[in-house]
């Protein structure tokens, strides 16, 4: 399976800097998440409160511009 790429997140205001973010919907749960850059700035990662899966977003040359996105977990 390959993963996501973005080309950039949205921005959140933590005092005077700006942290990338994007909003990830957990279909299993029936939650959303903010999920921040990490502190390398090479991807985002994000855990399903319910089932635990993972889901990785790397952000790279050739990603996309959208900030939302919707994971299916697998149904145990």
């Amino acid at each position: 399976m390959r993963e996501p790429v973005a080309a950039r997140g949205g921005n959140a205001r933590t005092g005077s800097e700006r942290r990338p973010f994007l909003q990830v919907w957990f279909r299993c749960s029936g939650h959303y998440q903010r999920v921040y850059r990490s502190a390398d700035g090479t991807s985002y990662q994000a855990r399903c409160p319910k089932c635990a899966k993972q889901v990785r977003f790397r952000v790279g040359p050739g990603g996309t511009g959208e900030r939302f996105f919707q994971v299916h977990c697998d149904e145990r």
